[in-house]
């Protein structure tokens, strides 16, 4: 069926549109996206635009629905807004070209889609834009419609590939590890399972295995929403250096895309080569971004900072902060990069782009937010700086771990542990399964007496000085975290925060220490360490505001006399 009013533009049924500058049917559009995500929307389709592509929302129909009022002219493609926060406050909105829309959340959805695929002369690239629940198991919808959409095009001999491999390329754009691996394996798995019988002959599996390239891929660009906008236009930072970067080994992008230093350049585009080079990108992304985000996090909401905005400026407070990341950096995880391979000098230019998108002064974060899961963050961000500095000199007469590392794994156990009445007035309302309550440390900050949610219902009160968190990391059978930490006395911390830090869902140093004998000098490196976090958690636990800590520390006076740089056994005294 087709709209009178839109006869000019648009191709529209009920499920899917089509701009009349696809051709006949969407036969020149040569990439299709599953998945209108706002990062797939932001970062990837735009890239894609010389392709032509046409985007399915997996479920619902809003997207596609906005659509309907659209102006008609003279065979346009579609557009959509993506609006773009600069530096200096302005906020930049841009027109982003696609030439068909659609839904897959109903069966007359996901035929439409078939029958476009169908219909189209070449096939580029096939984007997907879902997230790591997506990709959970073969048999997620999401999955079931990729490998559907791929038998429709085995079956239709006259879609054509123009890569230069001639090798359809699916591209994800969610930072599941390997997930080009994973969803290859699914595909594979369901075309042997759900298509055995329509294709005895295993041409399906072969051309899945010859024919489609699955590439492994990296994504960073924080992405919100415009207010009032029900989520449909994309709220962006200004692009990052690498805001998506795609392995591809055997060069099956196409020529326009992988030829064009230009192009990736105007679109936060990278494209690697081999998988070292991409398992780099990700190592530093995860190390310098993720572990400096991870470090400031706790100590800021602990200060009811509860925005990474208040690191821009030149307060005294954001100056104050930004030197300890700055030390943690050069310190800790630049020689730590280093010592595994990484150059100093790419080292260095995602710690400089890092730190000019951390103090965007209208775009921030909810500090709150950061600390979701954050025993495990410290694992996963800080351990393998960590460990590579432990490895490197465990030799060196001075620690080679130094207070800034110490400092902010104090600050994550500080924030995860909880309290109890004492005198304190805790939040209202029924208590949730898993929840604990955490208490902020005491500061001039004037607030609102209001509760604030920042993530899966859990809560903050600045004025009150509490706040909700969850926490499943378990540091014996019958214990949580939370609870040992809780009531842990003096005498047993030490041994409470090595459990933690040797913990796979904390501090994930089991793997380095695991195989060692018990007198190595990394095993007592490792001690030293824990008798450090201890030295400044009892500190912050006995009232000394992690801020007030943070500026002793600075100023270099007594045990501190390198500030942030001095090695975790001087505290050992202390």
């Amino acid at each position: 069926l087709c709209s009178s009013s839109h006869l000019p533009t648009l191709l529209t049924m009920t499920d899917i549109v089509i701009s009349t500058a696809a051709g006949h049917g969407g036969e020149l559009i040569q990439s299709l996206c599953i998945g209108s995500g706002r990062f797939l929307r932001a970062v990837l389709v735009p890239f894609l635009s010389s392709s032509k592509p046409a985007v399915f929302q997996t479920r619902g129909r809003s997207f596609l629905d906005s659509f309907a009022n659209q102006p008609a002219i003279d065979a346009p493609p579609l557009s959509y807004a993506v609006d773009t926060i600069q530096y200096n406050g302005a906020t930049t909105t841009s027109d982003v070209e696609i030439y068909g829309a659609g839904t897959l959340g109903s069966s007359g959805g996901r035929q439409s889609l078939l029958t476009l695929a169908s219909s189209m002369k070449s096939l580029e690239i096939i984007g997907l834009g879902v997230t790591e629940a997506g990709l959970a198991s073969a048999d997620t919808q999401c999955m079931r419609d990729l490998t559907e959409l791929l038998y429709t095009i085995y079956k239709s001999p006259s879609i054509e590939c123009s890569n230069p491999n001639g090798r359809i390329c699916v591209v994800n754009t969610d930072n599941v590890p390997n997930n080009g691996n994973v969803i290859r394996e699914h595909v594979l798995w369901n075309a042997l399972h759900s298509y055995s019988g329509e294709d005895d002959d295993g041409g399906f599996q072969k051309f899945i295995e010859e024919r489609v390239s699955f590439l492994n891929s990296m994504v960073d660009r924080i992405t919100s929403s415009r207010p009032k906008s029900n989520g449909l236009v994309p709220l962006c930072e200004p692009l990052p250096a690498k805001a998506l970067v795609l392995c591809d080994p055997g060069g099956d992008l196409p020529a326009w895309m992988s030829g064009s230093s230009d192009l990736q350049l105007m679109h936060g585009v990278k494209i690697r080569q081999s998988t070292n080079e991409l398992d780099r990108d990700i190592a530093l992304k995860l190390r310098v971004a993720n572990g400096t985000h991870t470090a400031i996090a706790h100590a800021m909401a602990l200060s009811s900072l509860a925005n990474t905005e208040s690191l821009s400026g030149d307060s005294s407070t954001a100056e104050l902060l930004m030197k300890y990341l700055d030390d943690l950096f050069t310190g800790q995880i630049l020689p730590g990069a280093i010592c595994d391979g990484m150059s100093e000098e790419e080292t260095n230019a995602v710690w400089k782009d890092w730190r000019q998108r951390l103090r965007h002064p209208h775009f921030g974060l909810s500090a709150f937010f950061i600390t979701q899961n954050g025993a495990a963050k410290c694992g996963i961000r800080l351990g393998p700086t960590i460990a590579s500095l432990l490895s490197r000199d465990a030799d060196n007469e001075d620690h080679p771990l130094s207070v800034s590392m110490a400092f902010a794994v104090a600050a994550i156990l500080r924030f995860f542990t909880p309290i109890k009445g004492n005198g304190f007035e805790l939040p209202s309302g029924d208590s949730k399964r898993g929840v604990y309550v955490g208490m902020l440390d005491k500061t001039d900050i004037v607030t609102e007496d209001s509760e604030v949610v920042y993530a899966d219902g859990l809560r903050f009160n600045l004025h009150r000085r509490w706040y909700e968190f969850r926490c499943d990391c378990s540091v014996s059978r019958t214990e949580t975290l939370p609870e040992a930490l809780s009531k842990c006395g003096t005498s047993q911390l030490e041994s409470l925060i090595n459990s933690y830090l040797l913990n796979s869902q904390g501090g994930n140093l089991q793997a380095y220490v695991g195989g060692l004998p018990s007198d190595a000098k990394e095993i007592t490196l490792l001690d030293e360490f824990a008798c450090a976090i201890s030295v400044l958690y009892k500190r912050m636990m006995n009232g000394e505001a992690a801020l007030t800590l943070v500026q002793e520390i600075t100023s270099k006076q007594g045990l501190y006399a390198n500030g942030f740089n001095t090695p975790c056994n001087k505290l050992l005294t202390e």
